[in-house]
């Protein structure tokens, strides 16, 4: 199922996926306006494939099942982006190559070369981001900008699944955490939320407030304020979990 907000409420893939676009279709009127025939134009709509394709797969929630075919096609059309730029510094100054030029037109190659700069940045950048594993800094960083705001207080992290709210923390810091985090959990509480579990997440053995989900689990919701929500499971278990992997529907 696509879900656009992905994208949307992530401003690196937001900008990345613009901004290729924008490469593409640059790329595609210098190459029309130059009357280039031949290989070429398999480059252009190879390069929209892949761009659709990865916007597909962060819709989908889905690059972490295709990250490693991502990075290959990604390779390749590295290799596409360079031999169009040879290509075209090769038609501008007149050096015979494999590809059909019927008319020389300098504003048409430059267009092509610029769109090629936009296109071969951003294919740096995806390289760098699908590329990188959870916790490294490229990560972290996509992390610290994928941020869903759902009210004022809460914030939804998308993109990379977040690291545990409590498991890194050193003890005295989690045992105070604990206590605020301890909510009394009524059983007569109206659950008139639904929420879609973002990520996996495992209970603390330690705090017993809190419940264990899977990805893609649909929780009853009582509260929906501040870090912590007051849930309840499918098989009646309730307690208490971190506003960050879940997401209302």
């Amino acid at each position: 199922m696509f879900d656009f907000s992905l994208i949307a409420n992530n401003p690196f893939y937001l900008a990345t996926l613009v901004l290729s676009l924008i490469g593409w279709i640059i790329t595609f009127a210098g190459t029309a306006a130059a009357k280039i025939s031949g290989a070429p134009w398999f480059f252009i709509i190879f390069e929209l494939f892949i761009i659709l394709g990865i916007a597909a797969a962060i819709a989908t929630d889905s690059v972490k099942y295709y990250r490693f075919a991502i990075l290959t096609f990604l390779g390749v059309s590295l290799a596409f982006i360079i031999a169009a730029d040879v290509i075209t510094i090769d038609s501008v100054n007149g050096t015979p190559s494999f590809i059909n030029i019927s008319a020389q037109n300098p504003q048409a190659f430059q267009a092509i070369a610029a769109g090629s700069i936009f296109l071969s940045i951003v294919t740096f950048v995806w390289i760098f981001s699908f590329g990188s594993e959870e916790g490294s800094i490229v990560v972290n960083s996509i992390n610290s900008l994928a941020i869903n705001k759902v009210d004022g207080n809460t914030t939804h992290h998308r993109g990379f699944p977040p690291s545990g709210p409590i498991a890194m923390m050193p003890t005295s810091i989690q045992q105070e955490q604990q206590v605020n985090n301890t909510v009394a959990v009524s059983p007569n509480a109206d659950y008139a939320y639904k929420a879609k579990a973002l990520y996996d997440y495992q209970a603390n053995p330690d705090d017993l407030s809190e419940l264990s989900f899977a990805k893609g689990e649909i929780l009853d919701i009582a509260d929906n304020k501040g870090k912590w929500w007051q849930a309840r499971k499918a098989d009646g278990s309730t307690g208490i979990a971190p506003s960050n992997y879940l997401q209302l529907v």
